[in-house]
């Protein structure tokens, strides 16, 4: 197996992408080395367009940082306060509930103390000797 050619046929299952047939017939007549050169070298170019991306998603994360850490900076200025978004989010979230249960707060702090003296109110006026109209 050692100077075993690659054959149309493995190397159409190989690639199952359409090429230039005279591509293909050209791959096959090289020699085993000069196709294995020619493969490593098509992993090189990929590997190094890769790396390339790899490279570019990392700066735009570093960009995408930087500018968080600037814009967060830029609303801690205008807001008066050191708030991350984490936070910023929690107090957004913590003032939704307050608004939702906000009326039975007032409700029970406010109006149910001034019903349960008045009803108290009532009741002594009727046990010590009152009438009602």
């Amino acid at each position: 197996m050692p100077n075993q050619r690659i054959s149309k046929k493995d190397l159409d299952e190989l690639l199952e992408v359409d090429f230039d047939e005279d591509a293909k017939d050209s791959f096959l007549k090289m020699t085993r080395e000069e196709q294995l050169m020619a493969i490593l070298g098509i992993q090189a170019y990929t590997r190094s367009k890769l790396a390339s991306l790899e490279k570019r998603q990392i700066d735009f994360e570093k960009d995408v940082h930087n500018y968080r850490g600037t814009r967060e900076r830029k609303q801690n200025l205008h807001n008066g306060d050191m708030q991350d978004n984490t936070e910023k989010i929690a107090k957004q979230i913590k003032e939704a509930f307050a608004q939702r249960f906000d009326f039975w707060v007032w409700f029970r702090d406010r109006v149910l103390p001034t019903v349960i003296g008045v009803v108290t109110l009532g009741i002594l006026y009727l046990v010590f000797g009152g009438k009602l109209p």
